[in-house]
């Protein structure tokens, strides 16, 4: 077992998984997502949704969420969401 570190996805990876996601579990496939589009304050996502996706994003990116970034800052649109993930996966160690 080998214990290199793995670059971080690019943002457009992240982005894309998130939309998958999103379409796949939370919304409809035909529900259009814009990258920059407010999930929370614009009525796509309520509170149990925004944990499904914080719980899909822990386990998909490999990465904590510490309850100080479990704010609405880091979950308001999938191109914010994309780059909290990128900035932590490199912070944490795999």
């Amino acid at each position: 077992m080998t214990n290199e570190i793995h670059p971080a996805p690019e943002a457009e990876e992240i982005e894309s998984r998130i939309v998958e996601f999103l379409r796949r579990e939370l919304l409809s496939s035909a529900t259009p997502i814009e990258r920059d589009q407010d999930l929370l304050s614009g009525g796509l996502l309520d509170s149990l949704g925004a944990l499904r996706l914080a719980a899909f994003v822990e386990a998909e990116f490999q990465i904590t969420i510490q309850p100080s970034d479990f704010v609405i800052e880091n979950f308001q649109s999938v191109a914010v969401l994309a780059e909290y993930i990128r900035r932590s996966s490199v912070h944490q160690e795999p």
